[in-house]
Order: C-alpha cells, then structure tokens, then sequence
C-alpha cells in the first residue's frame, strides 16, 4: 500500500510579507515529457540553492523546486529593478538560443 499526501495548507499573506519564489523545470514546448533542471539554462542563481523537500507524486511528475535570487513581497509593485548581472560565455548563450529556438518554456511557482 502506498499513502500520498495531498497539500492542503494555505498560506496567508499581510502587505510586504516576503514570498518565496520557487523554479522547476524548463524544456521544449512541444514536448512536455523531455524536460530538465531549472539551471541547466545559465538563469541568474540565488547565492546557494536549497532545493524543496517535494511529496512523491511532484517526484514522480519530474519536478524539482529550487529558490530563486527574486525577492517578492505582497501587494507591492516593483519596477525595473536589476536581478543580476552575469557575463555569458558563448556556450551560455548557445544555450539560450537554442532554448529560444525550440520553444522552450519555464516553470515557476510561489506561495509553495
């Protein structure tokens, strides 16, 4: 026998309280079942990645939450302001156009 847990919880959230912001995975559009790691694309990086103990249903489904270096906080809008700055080696960018030119997608979550 097998139990899976289901979340349930919800969080609340007051004006300025901090949102964690969590990636998953990235790979091509048109295919959903070839996907990879969140950093496997050269993406500005939180300064250690903490990975979210995940239930087996969200394992079994090819997900792995990572933090992220963004910095939310509820109900207050931002602008323009500077994630990172990061020099890309030319295999960095290829990466990136090759991403760019196979559709690829990327998956986020918060509130997790």
């Amino acid at each position: 026998a097998c139990l899976l847990l289901a979340r349930s919880e919800a969080a609340s959230f007051k004006q300025g309280d901090s949102v964690s912001m969590y990636a998953n995975k990235v790979g091509p559009f048109n295919n959903p079942s070839e996907t990879y790691q969140f950093y496997t694309l050269p993406f500005c990086e939180a300064e250690k990645q903490k990975y979210k103990l995940e239930y087996l249903g969200e394992v079994l489904e090819g997900d792995r939450l990572v933090n992220t270096p963004f910095d939310l906080s509820f109900l207050e809008d931002r602008e323009d302001e500077k994630l990172c700055v990061k020099q890309l080696s030319a295999k960095d960018q290829r990466k990136f156009k090759h991403a760019i030119e196979n559709d690829y997608y990327f998956q986020m979550y918060y509130d997790q």
